[in-house]
């Protein structure tokens, strides 16, 4: 895609999970790695937030450190799209197991570049951050908002000038896990046991 890239938080902590996210393996393959595989058709340049630069070699992805340490999320967005040559992003976590190429596409054909970028809603009006896209000029007020701690991501989405598309419009493919991510054992353990009984 001409004008959008991806980028992938990797940098967060995972108490629950007791270990990286970033190391999360699902038959025998990083997760993050199946997912840079399957979004190379669509991304020509990938952006992962992370502090273990050694884990994505020969990737062919760019990986940049957090500029605001321990911020969270929206620290991990600002120094994306500070890295970023595209006028768009695309954001996903890398705890997020299910990725549709379809519902990716979907997401991409809704840029309007009148907005700072597009977000969707779940069943409860619940703003959904990930599998979001984001305008490059939104990095200015990012680092507005981190030098204040201001650190919750869906204020930040609610202060700017957002398209918020409702759950009906994703219904199907929420439905299908596009939106799941992966907190504890428990959920990965699911996840496989759920997968062995697609089978």
């Amino acid at each position: 895609m001409k004008d959008v890239n991806l980028i992938i938080l990797a940098g967060g902590d995972s108490r629950r999970m007791k270990f990286p996210k970033e190391f999360l393996k699902i038959d025998d393959e990083y997760l993050i790695h199946k997912n840079i595989r399957i979004l190379k058709n669509i991304f020509d340049e990938i952006i992962v937030v992370s502090n273990e630069k050694s884990h994505y070699e020969n990737l062919d992805v760019k990986v940049v450190r957090d500029i605001f340490y321990k911020k969270g999320p929206l620290a991990g967005l600002h120094s994306g799209l500070t890295y970023s040559s595209k006028k768009f992003s695309y954001l996903l976590a890398c705890d997020m197991p299910i990725v549709d190429l379809n519902f990716v596409k979907f997401v991409i054909s809704n840029i309007d570049t009148k907005f700072d970028g597009v977000v969707f809603e779940d069943e409860n009006k619940k703003i959904l951050p990930m599998n979001g896209i984001y305008k490059n000029e939104l990095k200015t007020l990012l680092k507005e908002e981190l030098l204040k701690n201001n650190l919750k991501f869906t204020n930040f989405i609610n202060k700017n000038n957002f398209k918020i598309l409702p759950y009906e419009k994703i219904k199907k493919f929420y439905n299908e896990g596009v939106f799941l991510n992966l907190n504890t054992q428990k959920d990965l353990e699911k996840l496989k046991q759920n997968e062995k009984n697609s089978f």
